[in-house]
């Protein structure tokens, strides 16, 4: 079991836009994959601040899921959004991003140019070092980027084999499953991982922070 791992249990990181309002689609589009992640028995970690942070993290909690923000001391007056359960603090981006890279799954959902370092970031990881963490990208701005590298930087099949893409529009309930195929390969378990014990769905309302 990895060194992230809780009490046997599994954290799967998630990227994605602090801008996007309640009302956009790819907001509830986070919800329902934060709430397949917990429903599969991981526990979410996010950036811990706002759009699809928040998100992911009302979806985790919904079926009763933890959650863990990786906020960042220096952003003053940004409070960690009122669904994260376990607020770890960075004193800067940088340590923040070294805490995302020892989850043990981290997956890219709809963001913008912090999204992007994250993930380009995560995937030079994988490029340089056999215990990196899996990275899933979700939509068809990761395919682009995908396709940008393959035909504009210099890398190998190698270099872009080591991530996984989902198409837009795939199921949250796919998307969770694949999660469970990715750790499982990274942990050695010889097939997908799966919870011995699930959140059992009647979490309390979350506190106003």
């Amino acid at each position: 079991m990895s060194a992230s791992a809780r009490g046997g249990v599994p954290i799967v990181g998630v990227y994605g836009s602090a801008r996007l309002p309640e009302t956009d689609e790819h907001y509830q589009y986070a919800v329902a994959v934060g709430r397949a992640l917990a429903g599969e028995g991981f526990i979410v970690a996010t950036g811990g601040y706002t759009g699809v942070m928040e998100a992911v993290s009302k979806g985790a909690r919904e079926v009763g899921g933890e959650v863990i923000g990786y906020t960042v001391t220096s952003w003053d007056g940004l409070p960690a959004n009122r669904y994260v359960t376990e607020e770890l603090d960075s004193k800067d981006l940088f340590e923040r991003l070294r805490k995302f890279s020892e989850v043990d799954l981290l997956i890219a959902l709809d963001g913008g140019l912090g999204t992007l370092a994250e993930v380009v970031v995560s995937w030079n990881l994988l490029q340089v070092g056999s215990d990196a963490r899996p990275l899933l990208m979700v939509g068809e701005q990761w395919q682009a980027l995908h396709d940008y590298v393959r035909n504009t930087l210099i890398v190998g099949e190698a270099d872009l084999n080591v991530v996984r893409i989902l198409p837009e529009g795939s199921s949250p309930t796919l998307v969770a499953a694949t999660a469970c195929e990715l750790v499982g390969q990274s942990l050695g378990v010889g097939g997908p991982w799966e919870s011995l014990a699930r959140p059992t769905g009647d979490a309390s309302s979350p506190a106003s922070r």
